[in-house]
């Protein structure tokens, strides 16, 4: 039996599938929570028994923290424990694996080099002359900045993190020049300008492909369409969820926030073509950067039904349990065996799957949250701060309204167990 190491913010979804797989699992993650399932051995940065508040995780995270919970598990002398491979999820790469860590970056399946594309700016010079991408720039200082806004005053524009993931840190700025102007000084003085991107506004429907790939082949696994917090009403643009698989069911479901995404063409869309389209782009991008194993490609279908490129992200997705609940695949074993050079047969989707984010909108006190369709929750008794991710909810059925409706069940039923 191999020793199997999972590293990253919250192991909880591939440490369910480890323990179905003919691994000894070790674990070393930030979150640990009611609902994780202990492997062999774990490690957690967030310890919620012995804290009155979980305190705000962009404050207490690094990747350095979890390479230095490894040691016991990647230093240490123990032939029976030595491990065998490690699969990194969202938080830390491979180009963490410094100093006294660095040889053990050949034991890593997922991928090895990921700068191409977490570099937002240098990932869209690569694809602005082939793929629709939305306009890119990098100022370098503030008066850059607004001579990039006056010429193109037609444009509306968002600031957004040079690198990083799930929608953090997003400014959208206001297009009225005096205003906007105004708006830009400030956001700025609270920022580190070299730190973030000037990216052109498209309005649309968030979509997202789930890619399979090894070195010599990749399969588009499923789409989905993407929620953000944008789409529920709210100001940010943070990551709330998906729905999949991507049909105009799924599509239409959260379109009634969104003043644009069902005018023009976007009413006639053909859903088979979108997928065929999807699937054809994310393959080739997945291609050109020379990704392996699980990854993701971020879209927005603008209003006038073209598909705009956003983001690659290289490693798993918010999709995992969705998929794994459609396809009635082991993700985790499906991504190992691609970054060792063999994709599994792809199924075809047999239910639609609900993933949604709820955001602690005040500082709350947990009671007891273990309902059904609830994930990740916390320890009774603990506080969880303002704007801090509170649960997940998953549902999952035939019936995409079954799904929805169980869904929000759990969601009523959460807001009664917090105060």
């Amino acid at each position: 039996m191999e020793n199997l190491l999972l590293m990253g913010i919250d192991t909880r979804p591939m440490v369910n599938s480890a323990l179905k797989l003919d691994y000894k699992t070790f674990s070393i993650s930030y979150f640990k929570t009611v609902d994780f399932k202990v492997p062999y051995a774990e490690k957690h940065v967030l310890d919620q028994e012995s804290v009155i508040s979980c305190g705000r995780f962009e404050e207490n995270y690094s990747p350095e923290k979890l390479l230095e919970l490894s040691k016991d598990f990647l230093l240490q002398n123990n032939d029976e424990n030595e491990i065998d491979k490690i699969v990194l999820t969202t938080g830390i790469n491979a180009k963490n694996f410094s100093g006294e860590f660095k040889k053990f970056r050949k034991i890593v399946r997922s991928n090895k080099n990921t700068e191409c594309v977490e570099n937002k700016f240098k990932f869209f010079n690569k694809l602005k002359n082939k793929f629709n991408v939305p306009l890119t720039f990098q100022p370098s200082d503030v008066w850059e900045l607004n001579e990039i806004l006056q010429q193109y005053t037609n444009n509306q524009f968002i600031l957004k993190p040079l690198q990083g993931s799930g929608g953090l840190g997003i400014f959208l700025l206001n297009n009225e020049s005096c205003d906007e102007l105004k708006q830009v000084n400030e956001i700025c003085q609270n920022i580190s300008l070299e730190n973030y991107i000037l990216q052109e506004h498209i309005e649309g429907t968030n979509v997202s492909s789930s890619v399979l790939s090894s070195h010599n082949d990749r399969k588009n696994l499923i789409n989905s369409r993407l929620i953000t917090e944008h789409d529920l009403g709210n100001e940010s643009y943070e990551y709330s969820g998906n729905i999949l698989p991507l049909d105009e069911n799924s599509f239409r479901m959260f379109n009634d926030n969104q003043t644009n995404s069902d005018d023009g063409n976007t009413k006639n869309i053909n859903f088979n073509e979108l997928n065929d389209e999807m699937k054809n782009t994310s393959e080739d991008l997945i291609r050109q950067f020379k990704l392996i194993g699980s990854n993701g490609v971020d879209y927005i279908l603008d209003k006038d039904g073209e598909l705009e490129v956003i983001e690659i992200n290289p490693r798993f997705q918010g999709t995992y349990e969705l998929v794994e609940n459609v396809l009635g695949i082991n993700l985790l074993n499906a991504h190992i065996q691609a970054c060792e050079g063999e994709i599994i047969d792809i199924p075809n989707p047999s239910k639609y799957s609900i993933k949604k984010i709820i955001y602690a909108r005040k500082q709350v006190n947990i009671g007891n949250l273990n309902i059904p369709n609830v994930y990740d929750i916390p320890y009774e008794g603990v506080k969880i701060e303002k704007d801090q991710p509170l649960v997940t909810i998953i549902s999952s059925n035939e019936d995409l309204k079954t799904a929805i409706d169980d869904a929000k069940i759990a969601e009523d039923e959460v807001y009664k167990n917090i105060d």
